[in-house]
């Protein structure tokens, strides 16, 4: 019979911890607008247990998992909501490194004593369980997103649900939700503290559910984003996208059938993905200049022209500090990198580091002869960038230049998943 427990911690920082999500841009935190969370949801079958912790935060790095499976065991599974709101929990970026950025220490000792202890609160409270799992739908027909680099560019557009309730009462007590849009409501003028509109499909299900926990696990986003949908870049316009997301995570749960019979299977392993061949510090050098000269062309350009010849200068900068990192020697700590594939029941749960391009996602599904799936990105840790696609290494941009794996990773990525599978 299964039993699980649950437990959710505030994980918000005090004002002026660093923000992370955005290049160029130091963002001292000038107060909480919505706090952020750290949300646990314990499963134990009898014979294998699996602790999924969720933290409203950019990254959590591969480094911070191996401390708590140190304390916990190995079936210890993070991730994140991805918000750009949110201090820095793992490794730093590449031009975050450069301008000698750094996790800041109070913040970190702090993030994982919260954390332990709602791990602990879960364990210590175990509960008859029944376990439930949908797939819905919700995406550009509801104004919330889609793939950020082509508009009419593949999407996964699926509203992937688990939800785990109380057996004696049937009340919902944790909810799972893992989705792949952007957390970009929100931009670098926000210095305030916030999950985006992962918070505020949080604030719904409270109302919804109001003895449910709520975790959110980014989905394969690295394509994915609200560019070409949203109306604004504002609390307001989070908020309409959380609700929206929310009413149809409720939807979701409602039609849900639940049993107490959930056999846990856990199966991974470590891969280092091929890394680029980098160009010289002089050759990058000289393509750093011309986005510069290009950005400043269009600065009175409209705003996507503005933003899109943005992004291109961010990643020929990153391919300039990568270029220096090479020489210097540099290795990720993220890497190799952990794929893990979980199967709870009729639902495989696929968990991978890093950033993700939605073609491995819909890849991947098919891989699983498209059997109930959930594709999480950024499980276990981050990466030394983007897994992009062939396709879009021609094209190059902030997401190619940003990465310091070569367009053969993604191939490499979905032989491991296949095999694990």
């Amino acid at each position: 019979m299964l039993k699980a427990g649950v437990a959710i911690r505030d994980i918000s920082p005090k004002k002026g911890v660093e923000l992370a999500g955005y290049p160029h841009c130091p963002r001292n935190n000038t107060g909480v607008h919505d706090p952020i969370y750290a949300a646990v949801i314990y499963l134990n079958d009898g014979k294998t247990d699996v602790t999924f912790i969720g933290m409203d935060l950019l990254y959590f790095g591969k480094e911070f998992c191996a401390e708590l499976r140190q304390n916990y065991g190995q079936n210890v599974m993070t991730f994140t909501t991805h918000t750009h709101c949110a201090p820095w929990a793992s490794e730093l970026l590449s031009s975050e490194r450069h301008e000698g950025l750094e996790v800041n220490p109070e913040y970190k000792e702090f993030l994982m004593a919260s954390i332990c202890d709602a791990i602990d609160e879960a364990k210590s409270n175990q509960f008859d369980a029944e376990f439930g799992s949908s797939v819905g739908k919700c995406g550009k027909e509801f104004g919330i997103g889609g793939n950020r680099r082509d508009l009419n560019g593949p999407v996964d557009d699926s509203l992937n649900v688990f939800a785990v309730r109380e057996k004696a009462t049937k009340t919902i007590k944790g909810i799972f939700l893992n989705y792949a849009l952007h957390p970009t409501f929100l931009h670098e003028d926000v210095t305030e503290v916030s999950a985006d509109f992962p918070g505020y499909i949080r604030r719904f299900l409270n109302f919804a559910f109001k003895d449910a926990i709520f975790a959110f696990s980014q989905g394969c986003s690295g394509n994915q984003s609200t560019r070409y949908f949203r109306v604004a870049q504002d609390y307001e316009e989070a908020a309409r996208a959380g609700t929206t997301l929310g009413v149809e995570v409720k939807h979701e749960i409602d039609k849900m059938s639940f049993t107490d019979e959930l056999p846990i299977k856990i199966n991974r392993t470590e891969v280092n993905f091929p890394l680029k061949e980098f160009e010289s510090e002089e050759e990058a050098l000289k393509k750093r200049t011309e986005a510069e000269k290009a950005f400043e062309a269009v600065k009175n350009a409209d705003f996507l022209t503005r933003w899109n010849a943005e992004l291109k200068l961010f990643g020929a900068q990153s391919n300039y500090n990568f270029a220096v990192d090479k020489k210097a020697g540099f290795v990720s700590k993220e890497t190799p990198n952990e794929v893990v594939v979980i199967t709870l029941g009729d639902l495989t749960v696929v968990g991978i580091q890093g950033e993700i391009f939605v073609e491995f996602d819909l890849e991947i599904k098919k891989l699983n002869n498209n059997k109930k799936t959930f594709v999480c990105a950024m499980m276990n840790g981050t990466a030394p960038g983007y897994l992009y696609t062939k396709e879009e290494a021609e094209i190059g941009g902030y997401e190619v230049g940003n990465s310091m794996f070569s367009k053969e990773a993604g191939d490499v990525l979905l032989e491991t998943v296949k095999d694990l599978l």
